[in-house]
């Protein structure tokens, strides 16, 4: 019987580089960086059915090149930023030309005032027309001032959402990553409990043909060992599912099978509740999004108000017409005055919606910051429990393993009876399973901290951290 007890890698953040990783020849994105990934260790490649050893913060780098959720969100910001350019073309003259050149005829028809009549003719006449219109306005009460700080708040905005949506493709690459580290181990679980039945099962047959055993040990036998292949193949099933979750989360489909590669260590957040929550609140960038918006907000409302006084425009011309050339040229100078009298209440109803959509942001802005309190509280109060039950899962597999041993020994020496030793082997089959399962939580809560507090990429860069383990 074997009773070595496999030591699983434990799931941690990793610091290791990609050995290898297939992009698809499909994806433009992929394989604008193709060549960025250098071969397997030994130089073989894909080709030869080898799969390739997948490291978190390989994943993470081939997710922020390729996920196409972060490239809808830059192009986002791209589109703010233009939106400040258009806000302060107000500031500028209008220029605009034109010409026309028509042919018509020049009858005239009966008007009051005239009472005699000129004989229409069917004679047409050629008429050229050349225009040039200056257009400038002089003062609006700060209708483009607060158009232009309006869309600089709604860049900022864009930004800090551009920042969120690669914090939140990092979260998804890091649960989905520590998610098939975990299905690859409890497929390792599997191996080694198929192993430890097939050793049962050769014991019981011989100690059936000794005649020390009955017939029900190997049949028992038997049975322990076509569950242990079904509960493998069910997890397997489930390794692959996870695998394209994580394809998905990183942009790309793989073309090549891959290994993920257990990170060598796991780091130690600080677990402080009163500082996790201040740099949370101060990194966030989906709070940073709402303060911006509730700013340009506030400049709609500016805007609004400032409907209520009058505008002053200029508008130059200059005209060449006549229907023959050289044609004869007119100019004209004037300022308008334009004041609103009445408008049916549009303004005051305008300026009444722009705050209440002003307060309601705030508000909203409130709602997020009590529950990023909340979310990194729990965050602590979880990896705390993980931590504690990755312990005791240690202390079980341990007491498993040797009630395992145990329970063969007297089995061997005719004291112990064959159920006892396939429930040793379930307990410790079931310890295994629960141990990866629960460093696999806590890898994953700890990467929900550090997403929760906005510290999961660099807040400058927006890059993976030096400093990420």
């Amino acid at each position: 019987m074997n009773f070595y007890f496999r030591s699983f890698p434990i799931l941690f953040i990793v610091t290791l580089s990609l050995s290898s990783y297939a992009l698809p020849m499909d994806f433009p994105g992929a394989l604008a960086h193709a060549e960025d990934l250098p071969g397997s260790p030994d130089g073989s490649s894909a080709s030869f059915g080898r799969p390739f050893r997948l490291t978190l913060r390989a994943a993470l780098g081939i997710a922020l090149r390729s996920y196409p959720g972060i490239g809808a969100a830059q192009q986002g910001v791209l589109a703010s930023k233009a939106g400040i350019g258009v806000a302060k073309s107000q500031y500028y003259p209008t220029l605009s030309g034109a010409t026309t050149y028509t042919r018509e005829t020049g009858n005239f028809g009966p008007q009051p005032g005239f009472p005699f009549t000129i004989p229409e003719s069917p004679v047409s006449f050629d008429f050229y027309q050349a225009q040039l219109t200056l257009s400038e306005t002089l003062f609006s009460f700060g209708r483009r001032r607060s158009q232009v700080s309006q869309n600089r708040h709604l860049y900022n905005a864009s930004r800090s959402q551009h920042r969120r949506t690669l914090q939140d493709t990092a979260l998804n690459v890091e649960k989905a990553f520590f998610l098939v580290l975990k299905d690859q181990n409890l497929v390792s679980v599997d191996d080694l409990t198929i192993a430890d039945y097939r050793i049962q099962e050769e014991v019981a047959r011989v100690r059936y043909k000794d005649g020390v055993a009955t017939s029900y040990d190997v049949l028992n036998a038997r049975v322990n060992l076509s569950n242990a292949r079904l509960s493998r193949v069910t997890d397997k099933n489930q390794e692959r599912i996870d695998r394209l979750a994580l394809d998905r989360a990183m942009g790309v489909v793989a073309h090549a099978s891959y290994r993920v590669v257990a990170p060598s260590h796991l780091s130690s957040p600080d677990l402080n509740p009163d500082r996790a929550v201040a740099l949370a609140l101060s990194r966030r960038p989906d709070l940073k999004t709402l303060t911006e918006q509730a700013r340009a907000q506030k400049q709609v409302v500016k805007f609004d108000q400032a409907q209520f006084f009058p505008t002053v425009q200029t508008v130059g011309a200059y005209s060449l017409d006549s229907e023959f050339f050289p044609l004869v040229y007119n100019w004209s100078v004037g300022t308008t005055l334009t004041i609103p009298i009445f408008n049916g209440f549009q303004f005051v109803h305008q300026t009444q919606m722009a705050r209440a959509q002003m307060r309601q942001m705030i508000f909203q802005r409130e709602d997020l910051r009590q529950q990023a309190i909340v979310e990194v509280r729990s965050d602590i109060l979880n990896i705390k429990t993980y931590r504690e039950k990755v312990a005791a899962d240690t202390e079980i597999v341990a007491q498993a393993r040797q009630n395992l041993f145990l329970a063969e020994n007297q089995f061997r020496v005719g004291t112990g009876t064959s159920v006892a030793v396939t429930q040793s082997e379930r307990d410790l089959a079931s310890a295994r399973s629960n141990l990866v399962r629960d460093k696999a939580d806590l890898a994953i809560a700890i990467a929900t901290l550090r997403h929760d507090q906005g510290v999961n990429l660099d807040p400058g860069t927006h890059r993976i951290p030096r400093d990420l383990p």
